[in-house]
């Protein structure tokens, strides 16, 4: 019988018997460096890094230089190098690697303590490239403590360009503390003067103090330098934004006055090819200082500025945002992008303004266009009512289900206020869903517990859908579907905005709109085409009605409680000298051409 197993290598005079002395050991030559010393360096080679947009391997070398020869430098030892690594106070460890050409330079706020102990000053990348640099950052949580595992970083700097920035757990804010008085947050920001194709990072968290600096110094991310072509379209990922504006010598409620100034910049010196991130809202506070914040008063204006955008994505809420080519939207006929291919607002939206010179593809908001928190306002049994401050009854008193209410949590319509505006020279499609869900009980008390005895029926309907918002092309709107109603607001086609904000009549080009598919109610809201309103009331026999047309249905009902839309207009219904479908309020007297028609 033979035995298959393989033949040692060692000679036959190595092999002991069960009664010899020690065998002799194989050779082994993972210690060994050939007359160096055995505990050496080490040296692993080519280690694939996946990066994490294209998930592809990206090589690099690393070098764990260990200090056994005199002068020889170690990147363990220092803050420049193709890797840095630092910990926290709290424990939570962070390290940058650059992948391609070029380094990396980290500094804290404690920059002479020979240590990366404590929240990160500056990251500054030099000798990129913006073909084949990467550079990717990882956090590691504390094994010690609890944390969010993230760190803070001041400022991000680079010149050269870069082709893709991946910081994961990387929160941008300020991490200097402010000396009253004194402007310390005006470097706070990323400044990629060389451009870079994908940047990525955790949070923008800015906390601006009025007692501190008024107006607050923003927190600015600018890509590409003003004086040289961007030849690349960046594609930003933000997780959320938290843009809070407070003052903290004030010992009562801040007054009810938003803040138009912005304090968080994204400015891109070319066009964007993506924007994405979860949300734009102010600071989360803790429940019993939450009066102190309202939503209003405290929330900061987030700018984006660029020649043009292709597509905006937000996941979540967007609370004061705007994106136009200017720092102020709406102030002139050259202050708009040239162009939006497709925006998409997933959450609820407050303020929200997109100024656009140019075609809008698809506009989409799931959960509403302005919030409807607070618009009317039940404030006595006597059915008086008033608006957030103005002491003027006005409008229709609240629902009783919706009493309680804080007024810290009232929206932008609530204070009579514009809560969402888009201008452009023509718009492609427009989807509206409900920013909130009414419920409804029959009013026939045989049919209120057809369920069960002692259980009352209530139906869920939709609520509003554009409150306090103003959707305006100076050409055509495409086809237009809105789940919910229309407060206080207008879609408008055939009207250039510009010369409307500077006292010009604004309705003055052929238009269409439609197809428009409706469920909801207009109260005080109006769809219209090349029309102009008679002193701003929609409906007298003295309306002019231009060269417009609209198509499409309504489901639903048409209100007027005088009350006041966004463009200062006061009706409710579709307006258009020629319409299809069912678009109350039927064809009236109207001025076509200064002759009296019907």
């Amino acid at each position: 019988m033979r035995f298959h197993r393989r033949r040692s290598d060692r000679p036959d005079s190595a092999r002991g018997r069960l009664s010899s002395s020690l065998e002799v050991l194989e050779g082994r030559t993972l210690l060994s460096r050939g007359g160096v010393n055995p505990f050496g360096e080490y040296t692993p080679r080519d280690l694939s890094v996946y990066t994490l947009h294209t998930n592809t391997p990206t090589g690099y070398n690393v070098k764990h230089q260990l200090l056994h020869n005199a002068g020889v430098n170690s990147p363990l030892l220092g803050n420049e190098g193709k890797i840095v690594s630092g910990k926290d106070r709290a424990g939570n460890e962070w390290t940058i690697v650059v992948h391609g050409p070029g380094e990396v330079i980290v500094t804290d706020v404690s920059p002479n303590d020979n240590s990366l102990d404590d929240a990160i000053d500056t990251i500054q990348l030099v000798g990129t490239d913006i073909n084949k640099t990467y550079v990717t950052g990882n956090v590691v949580g504390s094994f010690r403590v609890p944390t969010d595992s993230t760190t803070l970083f001041n400022r991000l700097i680079d010149t050269d360009g870069v082709r893709s920035i991946v910081l994961n757990g990387f929160t941008l804010t300020q991490t200097v503390t402010p000396v009253t008085g004194a402007a310390n947050f005006a470097t706070t920001g990323i400044y990629l003067a060389g451009g870079v194709r994908y940047l990525s990072f955790h949070d923008i968290v800015g906390r601006f103090d009025l007692a501190t600096t008024t107006p607050p110094d923003a927190i600015n991310v600018i890509i590409g330098d003003p004086s040289t072509p961007l030849t690349v379209q960046p594609s930003i990922h933000i997780d959320s934004i938290f843009n809070t504006v407070f003052n903290s010598s004030l010992s009562t409620v801040p007054a009810v006055a938003p803040q138009t100034v912005p304090s968080v910049n994204l400015i891109v010196n070319g066009s964007i090819k993506d924007l994405s991130f979860i949300s734009t809202t102010n600071d989360p506070v803790i429940a019993g200082q939450q009066y102190l914040f309202g939503t209003i008063a405290t929330t900061g204006r987030t700018a984006v500025q660029a020649i043009g955008v292709n597509t905006i994505n937000v996941a979540g809420a967007a609370t004061n945002f705007t994106a136009s080519r200017n720092s102020q939207p709406f102030v002139t006929g050259f202050s708009g992008l040239n162009h939006l291919r497709k925006a998409t607002f997933n959450g609820p939206t407050d303020a929200v303004g997109l100024d656009v010179n140019g075609k809008v593809g698809a506009l989409t908001f799931n959960r509403g266009l302005g919030s409807p928190t607070g618009v009317f306002t039940g404030v006595a049994t006597n059915s008086t009512s008033t608006t957030v401050g103005s002491g003027v009854p006005t409008g229709a008193e609240v629902p009783a289900t919706l009493y309680g209410t804080p007024l810290d949590q009232y929206g932008y319509a609530a204070a009579g206020l514009v809560a969402g505006q888009v201008t452009a020279t023509s718009l492609g499609s427009l989807t509206v869903n409900p920013a909130n869900v009414v419920t409804q009980s029959p009013t026939n008390p045989d049919f209120t517990q057809i369920n069960l005895p002692g259980t009352l029926v209530t139906i869920p309907r939709p609520g509003n859908a554009l409150t306090n918002a103003a959707i305006i092309s100076s050409g055509k709107i495409g086809k237009v579907h809105i789940v919910g109603n229309q407060v206080n607001s207008e879609i408008k086609s055939g009207f250039h905005y510009p010369s409307y904000s500077v006292g010009l009549e604004g309705t003055r080009a052929p238009s269409r709109t439609g197809p428009v598919k409706q469920t909801g109610s207009l109260v005080n809201g109006v769809t219209s085409a090349t029309w102009r309103p008679y002193l701003n009331v929609y409906g007298t026999p003295v309306d002019t009605a231009g060269p417009g047309r609209i198509r499409g249905n309504l489901n639903g009902t048409i209100v007027t409680t005088n009350g006041v839309t966004a463009l200062g207009n006061v009706g409710a219904g579709f307006y258009a000298r020629f319409k299809k479908g069912y678009l109350p309020p039927p064809s009236a007297p109207t001025r076509v051409n200064g002759v009296l028609k019907k």
